[in-house]
């Protein structure tokens, strides 16, 4: 075992032993999440941010940069669900920008940082889908303000975060694995056969995501419908309708069964080709329906070979996703005149497992590896330095021994589109078995946004003009 890893590994021990256990930000985000289901999103925000009266404050009191991007995401969340725009854009402003300098350094990888350090003593690491998601509510926010120039830059900027991350990730990938054949080699040959093993082991305790397939690139329908949605809707000029046109070409490509996408299709496609040149006032109703999987801790105790004949077995802690409910089938929506229900456009859920399996085998060779090198490191540290080596190693592991479960987890489980022409001003939502009057500009066209977390909590509903 090499001696200079043995002494590094003591003094982050010694360090991290004096470093709290996580509870009070694990107890938060319970708080948080038990307010969020019950849709009281004010709460929601005191929970996340440890802080009475959010929904209250100034926006130019807020500190976000006080706050780990997975606190930024949630609280911004709530606060967008009270109606709280300014403070919502300040905390997905702030998520932006860490997660864009997070693609500059290629520190994308989420999920295997915590086989060095737990949740309490590392910052979270964006998944990808958070960086392109955050803009379909940044673009919501802007619209709220009614400022349409910011809302083409959060539509410019959902595509540049997208087309950064496939490339950051390839390269991120490249070199994590990298970074574990460095680590593979330091083990001693005979414990090598054995944590190769581990890892085979390990990952087949993940085999029932393996039919689990996201949207090819990382891509996002829903983030992607609506940048089309907003180049439709808003065109001057025959590239705006062609870019409409393109953004929805994408859509269609993944959702092929959506009949709305399908007609929004053919109208960007007439508006792209001068066939057409005036929308009838329209209304467009996004319902964001569930709650994502999130990850639960997962333990595996593996066999680590020490020496010849000589086994010790230590416990290893990785996130698992686990599924969440959806709070209806679909909602409804009526003109007086026709009544239509909401189609599938986003199965987040499905972008979730599948950006993690993509990660899997990179990150199941860094944290059984790690472990392998940990306890050797422990077996000669006890040996070298007596006791006290022991106690240190002991305390690292006892440090070290959470798997991350942070996440964006307030994202809806998936997300469903429908589409009716306005006659009058109002239009009749029906969730739930629930009848919901809304109120919509005569002329011009409406977004109708619609949020429930749990059956049976009152519906957030926010109209916006496009």
């Amino acid at each position: 075992m090499n001696k200079v890893f043995v002494k590094d590994l003591l003094i982050v021990a010694l360090l991290t032993a004096t470093v709290g256990c996580g509870m009070t930000q694990k107890e938060r985000f319970a708080k948080y999440t038990e307010a969020y289901k019950q849709a009281d999103y004010c709460v929601a925000a005191d929970s996340i941010f440890d802080k009475s009266g959010m929904c209250e404050i100034s926006p130019e009191d807020v500190q976000p940069e006080k706050f780990n991007i997975d606190e930024q995401l949630n609280g911004g969340t709530s606060l967008f669900l009270a109606d709280k725009t300014e403070l919502s854009e300040k905390f997905f402003e702030k998520a932006a920008e860490e997660i864009h300098e997070s693609l500059e350094s290629s520190g994308i990888l989420r999920g295997a940082a915590e086989v060095v350090a737990n949740a309490s003593v590392v910052d979270y690491n964006p998944m990808i889908m958070d960086g392109i998601y955050l803009h379909s509510y940044t673009l919501m926010n802007a619209l709220a303000q009614n400022n349409k120039d910011e809302a083409k830059i959060q539509v410019n900027r959902a595509y540049n975060v997208q087309q950064k991350a496939v490339s950051e990730f390839k390269k991120e990938i490249q070199k994590q694995r990298e970074e574990n054949s460095k680590d593979i080699a330091q083990i001693q040959q005979e414990a090598k056969a054995a944590n190769r093993k581990n890892i085979v082991d390990t990952m087949s305790k993940y085999k029932e995501f393996a039919r689990w397939h996201g949207y090819a690139n990382f891509v996002n329908p829903y983030v992607t419908y609506m940048s089309g949605l907003y180049f439709m809707t808003n065109g001057h000029s025959n590239s705006d309708y062609e870019n409409a046109s393109n953004y929805m070409k994408r859509v269609s490509g993944m959702v092929g069964r959506n009949k709305f996408v399908k007609q929004d299709l053919a109208l960007a496609n007439k508006l792209a080709a001068g066939k057409k040149r005036k929308i009838p006032a329209t209304a467009w109703v996004i319902f964001e329906n569930g709650l994502v999987a999130n990850f639960e801790e997962f333990r595996i105790d593996l066999p680590i070979f020490i020496a010849t004949n000589n086994v010790k077995t230590a416990s290893l802690a990785l996130p698992y996703p686990k599924l969440r409910e959806a709070a209806y089938a679909n909602i409804s929506v009526s003109n007086g005149r026709k009544r239509v229900k909401t189609v599938l456009l986003a199965d987040v859920d499905k972008m979730f497992i599948a950006e993690f399996k993509k990660k899997l085998p990179v990150v199941v060779t860094k944290a059984v590896t790690k472990l392998t090198l940990q306890t050797l490191a422990q077996a000669v540290a006890q040996s070298k330095f007596g006791d006290f080596g022991g106690i240190g190693m002991s305390a690292y592991s006892v440090a070290t021994a959470g798997a991350d479960t942070r996440s964006w987890h307030s994202l809806p489980k998936n997300v469903q589109l429908a589409k009716i022409t306005k006659r009058g001003s109002h239009l009749q939502l029906k969730i739930g078995g629930q009848s919901y009057k809304v109120e919509v500009s005569k002329k011009g066209h409406s977004l109708v946004y619609v949020r429930v977390p749990v059956a049976g909590v009152a519906p957030v509903i926010h109209v916006l003009n496009l």
